[in-house]
């Protein structure tokens, strides 16, 4: 198999092959803070395109073209401190690249780039802003404008930003605590968010399926419709036995 650069595969006791990520030497006395760790023994998430160690190779990259003197994109190597600098940090740490799955990235960097590019009142990017800068009544001033969508409100894409901002803040600060302020933990936490009216989901009915267990048996697919039927008829069961609960007492 192919290994991304950095990549040491291990035979495992199990038979399985195990890949690490291994910052030469070299680099880490040049002061290389990428992190070294396990990239667990699925070969896509740890080698795949956009797995673990293509995650680690982009901010080895970064460092190496820093020390280089190599001109970065203000994007790609953001100034120390800012929110930029944050979710970057983020993306760099175990809670990320371990509790992330793979196919919710794309989500989670929209979601990052949506916090990031939101303008402030002075018209800059709240991702250039500070760390610092931020206090628990600029937070609750930023869930006001991440309500505020290009096409009205959004009360459920401002909740995940929130929840995203939070959980950022609490994984960087560990990490860099002395880019954080001291008298402020966290100002995500304890954010008011608007209750959202969430739709009811309608129980499908027993004709339905039916249907549906009837079409998956002419498309050569009975197991579907087998499991279809038996949760229908286990819903409708437990509801049998509340209703017949509720009329004895």
């Amino acid at each position: 198999m192919k290994l991304p650069r950095h990549v040491i595969p291990k035979p495992l006791a199990s038979g399985k092959t195990a890949f690490y990520y291994n910052v030469p030497t070299k680099y880490r006395k040049m002061g290389c803070n990428v992190p070294s760790e396990a990239l667990g023994t699925d070969y896509a998430k740890a080698c795949g395109e956009g797995g673990k160690a293509d995650i680690l190779n982009g901010l080895f990259d970064e460092w190496n073209d820093a020390r280089k003197g190599l001109p970065i994109p203000i994007e790609e190597a953001p100034r120390i401190g800012t929110i930029d600098w944050l979710f970057r940090e983020y993306k760099g740490s175990r809670a990320y690249l371990e509790k992330v799955k793979p196919r919710s990235r794309r989500n989670y960097e929209w979601n990052m780039r949506e916090i990031c590019n939101t303008p402030t009142l002075r018209g800059d990017r709240i991702g250039g802003r500070p760390i610092k800068s931020v206090t628990p009544l600029g937070a609750d001033k930023l869930y006001d404008r991440f309500v505020k969508g290009p096409k009205g409100e959004r009360l459920r894409t401002a909740e995940k930003l929130i929840v995203l901002c939070r959980k950022a803040w609490r994984v960087v600060h560990r990490l860099h605590p002395a880019e954080f302020p001291k008298d402020i933990p966290n100002p995500w936490m304890g954010v008011t968010m608007a209750t959202r009216i969430k739709l009811t989901k309608h129980a499908v009915t027993r004709e339905q399926v039916y249907t549906f267990a009837t079409g998956c048996v002419e498309l050569g697919e009975p197991e579907c419709g087998a499991a279809a039927v038996i949760s229908q008829s286990g819903a409708a069961n437990a509801a049998d036995t509340t209703t017949a609960t509720t009329a004895a007492r």
